[in-house]
């Protein structure tokens, strides 16, 4: 069966939604059975994750069911050496783009260096493992298809001015929303920095997967660091603020 794009495009916001309020099934499942807050939270984490994976399921089947797709999606896509190549690629853009829009951020905006939404949620990942299901897969791959397809894709199928200016324009409306879907914003220059390279990877092979494993990348990256490493990357972060702080200092300098 075949599904004009804007109603795919609602049903995939839909499941979305559904997925992140799947929490709220224990809430009403043992809201009588005298648990604990910490016994309660602990039951939503299999729900939060199982409806995740049920949401990235069903927005796969739902996907393939659009019937008019966009400009960029009917576009030629590139071919598979070049699409695994921006995959490995966009790993470290977006590491990179994250690290210099964290020193903006922190250095000429004033905003704190740690994530609070970041360190929230590998605190739950460390109590229950079961999470690293959500931060590395199928949460990647929810936000993917919602932030860029659907929001990003559309914004950008239409604007009609040059695609460079419609890419920027799109790229900064649902790169902000990104950022307040994280409700993290101290740190919204940093998750548009990120979008603007998931966007980036989205045009330039016209293939959505790319973006989405790049972000599974990055997410598996920063959970097996944080969680395996938390004490080298305590001290290594130490040093590397100093160091930060002395090359920040003679740039200041030289230009001003």
């Amino acid at each position: 069966m075949k599904i004009k794009r804007i109603w795919v495009n609602i049903l995939i916001v839909l499941l979305y939604a559904a997925s992140q309020l799947s929490s709220l099934i224990p809430v009403l499942l043992y809201r009588n059975a005298g648990l604990t807050q910490d016994e309660l939270f602990a039951r939503t984490i299999p729900f939060l994750v199982g409806g995740f994976i049920v949401a990235s399921i069903l927005v796969y089947f739902v996907n393939r069911a659009i019937i008019n797709e966009t400009t960029l999606e009917r576009s030629r896509k590139e071919s598979w050496r070049y699409t695994i190549t921006w995959m490995i690629a966009g790993l470290f853009l977006a590491l990179f783009a994250q690290m210099i829009m964290n020193m903006i951020n922190v250095y000429i905006f004033k905003q704190p260096i740690e994530s609070q939404n970041t360190t929230d949620i590998l605190e739950v990942a460390r109590q229950f493992p079961i999470f690293i299901i959500l931060i590395a897969i199928v949460g990647p791959i929810l936000e993917e298809f919602v932030f860029r397809k659907v929001i990003f894709g559309e914004l950008y199928e239409l604007i009609k001015l040059p695609r460079w200016a419609a890419f920027i324009i799109a790229g900064a409306i649902s790169g902000f929303i990104f950022s307040a879907a994280h409700n993290d914003f101290d740190h919204t220059l940093i998750y548009m920095g990120m979008a603007f390279v998931f966007a980036g990877l989205y045009v330039a092979t016209r293939r959505i997967i790319v973006p989405i494993v790049a972000h599974m990348a990055m997410n598996s990256f920063v959970v097996l660091i944080q969680l395996g490493f938390s004490d080298q990357i305590e001290k290594a972060a130490e040093k590397a603020k100093l160091s930060t702080q002395f090359i920040w200092t003679a740039v200041k300098h030289i230009l001003y």
